[in-house]
């Protein structure tokens, strides 16, 4: 091979080298990433954004055919349904707790205690200062269940009131089963019934 020959194959030789040596370079550095930012940070993002029913085997099947109108009366439906369920079972529960707090006797030595302990957590300041005070409110305990009845204007006031009471009460009332009910004018009353021990 003469030597003019030789200088362009070796010019070449140096340029696939380093383009070859950049190309494994780069790739080193998009595996390890910087040094401050997780590589699986990306990764992440994309799962939390995807929507739930990317999988097209999660969807729910739709009918063939079937007008958009109907399927949405139908799921309408098959929520009512559940609201229902779950209303009776709660009815149930309720007139359970009910019927076995209405059969026990009342313990002198324990029941009074703990009325004060449940009468102290709905006077906690918190509640006024959220506008969440019941007009009047009731605690009666037996040997073991409890039954508190409070009245409230609104029912918004109502849904407030139980809501940071059951969160406060903890485990002074477990298990406990809450009923509201609402009148005409608004007003609503709040009946819990719960086992105290």
């Amino acid at each position: 091979m003469k030597p003019g020959t030789r200088l362009p194959l070796v010019a070449a030789a140096v340029v696939a080298l380093a383009v070859i040596a950049g190309t494994f370079l780069l790739r080193r550095g998009e595996v390890s990433g910087p040094a401050d930012v997780p590589q699986s940070t990306a990764v992440v993002e994309t799962v939390a954004q995807a929507p739930a029913t990317t999988n097209p085997a999660a969807r729910p099947a739709r009918p063939s055919g079937e007008p958009l109108g109907q399927q949405v009366a139908a799921r309408l439906e098959g929520r009512a349904q559940s609201r229902a369920r779950h209303a009776a079972r709660m009815d149930e529960l309720k007139e359970r707790s009910a019927a076995r707090y209405a059969s026990e006797k009342v313990d002198p030595a324990w029941a009074p205690k703990k009325e004060s302990q449940l009468t102290a957590i709905a006077a906690n300041k918190a509640f006024e200062q959220v506008g969440a005070r019941p007009t009047s409110l009731s605690v009666d305990c037996r040997s073991s269940m409890c039954r508190v009845d409070g009245a409230f204007e609104t029912r918004s006031q109502a849904e407030d009131w139980v809501m940071m009471y059951m969160a406060t009460v903890g485990g002074e009332m477990p298990n406990s089963v809450v009923s509201r009910t609402q009148a005409e004018d608004g007003s609503t009353r709040v009946e819990i019934y719960g086992r105290g021990r």
